[in-house]
């Protein structure tokens, strides 16, 4: 499990944590941002890219597990499915 403090470490720190020993899980683009979600020592983290600015622009806790939906809702399961 992550330290809840996780969310008040510098970005710098944050990405360390997250390169170094998490794993990239999804992600999606919108308008302004390039998302990506990872696993963490059994939670997820999201990742915020600015495409404006060329730069991470937040990492965090994804405390909301009802977000993982943005990541599956354009997944086609139906090759899993078929038996």
């Amino acid at each position: 499990m992550i330290n809840p403090k996780y969310n008040t470490l510098p970005i710098e720190e944050k990405a360390y944590l997250l390169c170094s020993r998490g794993e990239l899980i999804a992600a999606v683009a919108t308008n302004n941002y390039d998302i990506s979600l990872y696993a963490l020592d059994g939670e997820y983290v999201e990742l915020y890219y600015s495409v404006a600015y060329n730069k991470i622009e937040d990492i965090k806790l994804l405390e909301d597990h009802k977000r993982l939906d943005i990541y599956t809702r354009n997944m086609d399961i139906s090759s899993l499915l078929d038996s």
